[in-house]
C-alpha cells in the first residue's frame, strides 16, 4: 500500500506544523510554507509521520491519498491541480 501527500496552496497559511511532525517529506520555503518534498509513502514510519501532519494542519491544507494506480499518483491526476479520484486518509484537523 502506497500513499501520496498534497498541500493545497489556498488553504496553507504556513503555521508550519506539518513539517514538524513529518520533516523528511514536507519543507517550509522561505516565507514558512509548506512544500512536499517526497510524496511518496511506501515507509510505514512515514505513513505514519505524514498522517499525523495531516491532522495536525490546523487549517486542512495538507490531503493523504492512497495510490490507486501503479503510476505513483493518486487517481493517475497530474502533478498540479486537485486529486479528483483517490481514497483520502484521516481527516485534516484532528489528531490522534
Amino acid at each position: 500500500m502506497s500513499f501520496v501527500v498534497r498541500i493545497d496552496p489556498t488553504r496553507c497559511r504556513g503555521h508550519a506544523v506539518c513539517a514538524l511532525f513529518h520533516p523528511d517529506g514536507i519543507e517550509l520555503d522561505r516565507w514558512g510554507y509548506g512544500q512536499v518534498v517526497e510524496s511518496g509513502l511506501d515507509d510505514r514510519r512515514a505513513a505514519r509521520r505524514a498522517a499525523r501532519a495531516v491532522a495536525a494542519c490546523p487549517n486542512g491544507a495538507l490531503l493523504m491519498m492512497e495510490v490507486v494506480d501503479g503510476s505513483g499518483r493518486a487517481g493517475g491526476s497530474s502533478d498540479r491541480g486537485p486529486v479528483e479520484e483517490g481514497h483520502m486518509v484521516g481527516e485534516p484537523g484532528h489528531v490522534r
